[in-house]
């Protein structure tokens, strides 16, 4: 237990000294930070005994409605990003829910149909986890740059609407440039994988005693998996938000 107290102390020292650097240069980002270390922490701990019971209890019912729960809080956590909001909340939540679940769901799918994940609680909450997370941070990153290009755009855009251009026009344009950004960390990901890093789930199919082509295998399906959601995610939300309710200037802060 000790040991497990210092390794929490010598965590939210790393932590404290981020928290040091923001404040010294004006980033205010210190708060959050915290506050979102806190909770996962608590989250964490939270996981680890639900997905021991759900080992226990063995009913694929309670594994899919906990799938599901994945679903809506990444879509949550990726609607605030999307701050100021240019649309209601009726009108882009359901758009980010369905196009995590669905490409989510559908990567969910194919790794069932080969056979890298099974029903049982061990594999589908933490496989559903990696994946839902990669469409979240996708996602938040879409609307993080997307606010970015509508305001940085802003004249050029104004200009192409003038021109009698179509909402769907000048989104391609801010899309060619957005898609770029939002997948670097995916594709340096990709890049690196074996050379400057083990990616984790291969570490740990390795000291479970999987053979190594299988672990490997795995390992890249997963990261592919990973493009894919960086990729498909932003494009089906942000396609969906423009084709529907129209493109919108988002105003600044």
């Amino acid at each position: 237990m000790n040991h497990l107290i210092l390794t929490v102390i010598a965590s939210y020292l790393l932590l404290l000294f981020v928290s040091f650097i923001d404040r010294t240069f004006g980033v205010k980002a210190w708060k959050e930070l915290l506050v979102t270390s806190f909770l996962s922490l608590i989250q964490l701990l939270l996981i680890a005994f639900v997905i021991l019971y759900l080992v226990k209890l063995k009913l694929t019912v309670i594994n899919f409605l906990f799938v599901l729960f994945f679903f809506f809080n990444a879509s949550w956590i990726s609607y605030r990003r999307l701050k100021p909001f240019p649309y209601p909340f009726w009108k882009v939540f359901p758009i980010v829910f369905f196009s995590i679940s669905l490409s989510s769901s559908l990567v969910l799918f194919i790794f069932y149909l080969v056979g890298i994940l099974n029903l049982n609680a061990n594999s589908i909450i933490p496989l559903a986890g990696i994946i839902t997370a990669a469409g979240m941070r996708s996602l938040s990153l879409a609307f993080r740059y997307y606010k970015s290009k509508l305001r940085d755009l802003e004249d050029v855009i104004l200009g192409m609407f003038a021109l009698g251009a179509s909402d769907l026009t000048v989104f391609k344009f801010i899309f060619r440039e957005l898609i770029d950004d939002i997948t670097v960390p995916v594709r340096d990901m990709f890049r690196s994988a074996g050379i400057v890093h083990i990616p984790g789930v291969m570490v740990g199919l390795l000291l479970s005693g999987i053979f190594p082509l299988k672990a490997a295998v795995v390992q890249f399906s997963i990261l592919s998996a990973m493009v894919f959601q960086f990729s498909v995610v932003p494009t089906v939300a942000l396609f969906l938000l423009v084709y529907l309710f129209g493109l919108k200037i988002i105003p600044a802060r």
